[in-house]
């Protein structure tokens, strides 16, 4: 896998943008290479990269997909370049089926003298991150909080680039929020997801390093990038974006930070439900692909639900319904581990809250969820070794 053609030229979709882009080659797999490329308003043009640092972010998790060495003809940061090795050692501890493979870079060994002014933050006006942002400005003790100068929202990870009416609406939203708190964003689109790329499966592996590339794209703006943490340090395990693994990304001069994995989920939408700001453009739903929160998908429903129990889903103005019945509470699928926990979570938060038919209507939820996977279990066991002797018949035929 090499990178090829790196430049900076003018955006298709209009004056008032620029675009760094790169032609990515493959070695392995029917496309022989495809473009890569990062949209960012003119005001950052002369901000975007002219260095490998990006291109090896965001191809690392491919070349451990594909078992391919990485090339990039361009120079790359060493603190990047040897954590490189670290974070595909790290991920194969994770998914054994991942390679750790070389990377054929030229090595900057020393930092860069001109640091940039500037802090950010990505906001996809989500839980996590508007709890960053609005821990930045009170919450935290001031040596704790987050240095968040500008917001990053990017366009082409949650919502396609074949939703530009969703993402037209988020980015006047988001604006909105910027403004309200003072804070300039800046909105980034690429095209990764619609690339190769997207192989390399997003939630466990992709996104944190997709994430990554974006913020280095922009090393010439910024000296850190927080990437709001969306589990709590109770509750490390595999996941693309990771306090162990997210600050590995970092360069000389940008620094990659991971923030606010000692906060539970519930902590967080807690102090969300203070913030007219948060409840006027709080989004969470993926399922959806738009700027609009489903409100039945199990995401949406657990938020309304510790939303509802702070006493503040009725003032929120995102979501569908301004009420959540313990008849839809008690049929909740939390079958994944991940939902499971934060059910738990939840359940002890009603307790706090002395909502006592919701923690009957979440015992419920729990109970059925665990018969469902029981179920689902017992027809694994069964289906596979029919599936190994239907594979031997065929093989003997």
């Amino acid at each position: 896998m090499e990178v090829r053609d790196v430049r900076v030229e003018d955006s298709p979709f209009g004056v008032e943008r620029a675009r760094l882009r790169a032609e990515v080659r493959y070695g392995t797999g029917n496309v022989g290479a495809e473009e890569y490329w990062f949209d960012v308003p003119r005001a950052c043009a002369a901000d975007l990269s002219d260095s490998g640092n990006p291109w090896v972010a965001v191809l690392l998790p491919l070349a451990a997909h594909t078992g391919e060495t990485l090339r990039v003809p361009l120079p790359v940061d060493r603190p990047l370049f040897e954590n490189a090795d670290r974070l595909m050692r790290i991920w194969q501890t994770w998914y054994p089926e991942l390679a750790v493979t070389a990377i054929e870079a030229e090595v900057v060994s020393e930092p860069s003298r001109d640091r940039p002014a500037k802090g950010a933050a990505f906001f996809s006006g989500g839980v996590d991150s508007f709890f960053t942002l609005l821990r930045s400005r009170a919450v935290a003790p001031p040596a704790q909080r987050a240095s968040i100068d500008e917001l990053i929202t990017v366009w082409g990870f949650d919502v396609p680039l074949t939703r530009a009416d969703a993402f037209a609406r988020i980015r006047e939203r988001h604006a909105r929020v910027a403004a309200e708190l003072g804070t300039p964003l800046i909105d980034v689109a690429t095209n990764l997801r619609t690339t190769r790329w997207n192989s390399a499966q997003w939630s466990y592996l992709a996104h944190g390093p997709g994430f990554a590339g974006v913020a280095l794209a922009l090393e010439r703006r910024f000296h850190t990038v927080y990437l709001a943490g969306s589990g709590s340090y109770r509750d490390l395990h595999p996941w693309a974006s990771h306090p162990v693994t997210d600050p590995l990304f970092s360069t000389w001069r940008t620094a990659i930070a991971s923030d606010a994995a000692e906060y539970l989920r519930t902590d967080k939408i807690e102090m969300l439900a203070t913030s007219p700001v948060a409840l006027g453009a709080l989004r969470v739903c993926f399922e959806a692909q738009s700027d609009e929160n489903c409100g039945v998908c199990g995401k949406c429903q657990r938020t309304m639900l510790v939303l509802d129990l702070c006493g503040a889903l009725e003032r929120s103005e995102t979501f569908p319904r301004k009420s959540i019945s313990t008849r839809e509470i008690a049929r909740m699928d939390c079958s994944h581990p991940f939902a499971l926990r934060e059910t738990q979570d939840i359940r002890r938060f009603a307790v706090t809250k002395g909502r006592f038919e919701v923690v009957r209507a979440l015992d419920r939820s729990m109970a059925r969820s665990a018969r469902r996977r029981a179920l689902r279990a017992g027809a694994d066991a069964v289906r596979r070794p029919v599936g190994a002797l239907l594979r031997r018949m065929r093989g003997s035929r």
